[in-house]
């Protein structure tokens, strides 16, 4: 094993990829649960302050091709953010106006969903497989809320659920694309995609897959952790911990700032 390591830390410096993705690969960034794959992270910590507007994630790795015979392989990469529930509503035409009607809570939908691929996901694997692992958002589990009284048909289930995932697309918080790998020689490979601001903090978690004849036959784990400093945790824990304070300090704040807009704008006439 420390002699395919060395040999792998040499090719990452011949072909000029940073030594320090290198030293990451290797200590401990990502946690390889196969030994066809090494992953990680080029960054494990990312941090929310007030002029954050998003940010790029690195992933990288090797595949070992001798265990793969040098026979033809896949990757595929999933980054997966925080659950939480989601309410979506369906509007209808009422005496004219367009209304709330009927809604549908979803009680487990990450914040933010990629899928990266070496190719098309149908052409990597068959439906049962994608299933199995999480390969794609047509395969991606969005659970109801159990107590839901009168839950919808499944054709209406359906209409929610493609709601749901349009607006995620649309805010670039559910991500698929193929062709997003890119090997650095025989056997090493790097990914990256970018984190809106709307993703929010919390524990990120990348999956890497190679695939081979349609299933998968090796696997990795890094983790990712995105935090609030500074300002931007301070008002966060307070909401969470004291909301009515929150609320007050917020109030005022509304209050000082619509009297000095007021002031600003009477001066000026």
């Amino acid at each position: 094993m420390g002699t395919r390591i060395a040999l792998i830390a040499r090719k990452l410096r011949r072909i000029a990829v940073p030594a320090a993705l290198a030293l990451m690969l290797f200590s401990g960034t990502g946690s390889a649960t196969s030994d066809i794959i090494e992953a990680g992270a080029a960054q494990n910590q990312f941090y929310i302050e007030p002029s954050y507007d998003g940010t790029s994630v690195v992933l990288f790795g090797a595949v070992d091709r001798d265990r793969l015979k040098n026979e033809p392989f896949d990757i595929a990469v999933t980054l997966r953010g925080p659950v939480q529930p989601v309410v979506v509503w369906k509007k209808d035409r009422r005496a004219g106006l367009w209304v709330n009607s009927q809604r549908l809570i979803f009680d487990g939908v990450p914040n933010y969903f990629a899928v990266l691929s070496t190719r098309p996901l149908a052409d990597i694997a068959p439906l049962a497989e994608r299933d199995r692992y999480g390969l794609g958002i047509d395969v991606l589990s969005l659970p109801i809320r159990d107590e839901q009284k009168n839950p919808p048909s499944k054709l209406t289930r359906s209409e929610f659920e493609a709601a749901l995932v349009k607006q995620k697309n649309a805010a670039g918080l559910f991500v698929e694309e193929a062709r997003a790998i890119d090997f650095f020689g025989v056997s090493l490979f790097r990914t990256k995609t970018f984190l809106p601001a709307a993703a929010g903090p919390g524990l990120y978690v990348a999956h890497f897959y190679v695939l081979q004849g349609g299933k998968v036959i090796g696997d990795a784990t890094a983790r990712i952790r995105l935090r609030k400093i500074g300002i931007e945790a301070r008002l966060s824990t307070t909401a969470a911990d004291h909301p009515w304070l929150y609320g007050v300090i917020a109030v005022l704040l509304a209050a000082v700032v619509g009297g000095a807009t007021s002031y600003l704008t009477g001066r000026r006439a």
